[in-house]
């Protein structure tokens, strides 16, 4: 039951992850679920800022944040397209 009502969720987030990596974003962790985990540079998280929800959860050595983002039930492929526009 759970697959059946994340599915729409998790192929989002797929699409998401595919989305950073084209834009040649760095993924933190390769995730098979609706989180996806991305390394932001200061000002890619500064283009964001106010535009897109997401959580930093880990700040590197180098600058870049461990950031988090997370599709739901109610993500839209518009959001994905929002988002792309943005980075």
């Amino acid at each position: 039951l759970y697959c059946k009502i994340a599915r729409g969720a998790i192929d989002l987030a797929m699409q998401l992850k595919a989305l950073f990596v084209s834009k040649g974003y760095e993924l933190f962790m390769d995730s098979p679920t609706n989180q996806q985990f991305v390394l932001l540079t200061p000002e890619a998280m500064q283009r964001l800022e106010g535009k897109v929800a997401y959580e930093v959860w880990d700040t590197l050595s180098d600058g870049r944040a461990v950031t988090r983002f997370a599709t739901s039930w109610a993500s839209t492929p518009a959001q994905i397209a929002q988002l792309e526009a943005l980075l």
